[in-house]
């Protein structure tokens, strides 16, 4: 529906991300999720992350990403969320809200890896691997539908990014 492309502006990083907000990662204990944290905690100063995640626990492999994001002196919320089911993002939703000063910055990481290609996935892998990336979105855009969020960033494709390490958010 758009007739071409243009070049946006390149906005500087402040406007980007405010310095003041809360934000909202889910796939935010593995590798992808737990990298974004300490960006945002070092870069931006960010004074409250929530780390989201089915387990809602941090893995042992991960404490130096952990304590470069403690150094960073961000407030740290780890939470139990399966990002397909609307209700769990609902309520960890309205939880960080409640922990927000200001707009929201939201960060989609949440996946299940399944090594193989294409043709190779049976619909129940497939399904599997769908529900956190397509329904986690849909759910988080629902959950932030009227609310004023300055940052939405969806990660995809994380494991070719990271190389096939085989973890999965």
């Amino acid at each position: 529906l758009c007739p071409r492309l243009a070049r946006a502006r390149i906005a500087s990083h402040t406007t980007a991300v405010c310095n003041s907000e809360a934000h909202l990662l889910t796939g935010g204990t593995g590798g992808l999720g737990l990298l974004t944290a300490r960006w945002l905690a070092q870069s931006y100063a960010a004074r409250v992350l929530a780390l989201a995640s089915r387990g809602g626990v941090l893995s042992r492999d991960v404490a130096g990403e952990w304590a470069a994001i403690r150094a960073a002196s961000a407030a740290m919320l780890v939470q139990r969320c399966d990002a397909a089911e609307v209700a769990h993002v609902g309520r960890l939703v309205a939880h960080v809200a409640g922990a927000a000063s200001a707009a929201m910055g939201v960060w989609h990481s949440a996946g299940v890896l399944s090594d193989g290609v294409l043709p190779g996935q049976t619909a129940e892998a497939l399904a599997r691997v769908y529900a956190p990336k397509a329904h986690g979105a849909w759910a988080l855009h629902r959950a932030f539908a009227t609310a004023v969020v300055r940052t939405h960033a969806r990660f995809s494709s994380e494991a070719a990014l990271l190389g096939g390490s085989g973890q999965a958010n």
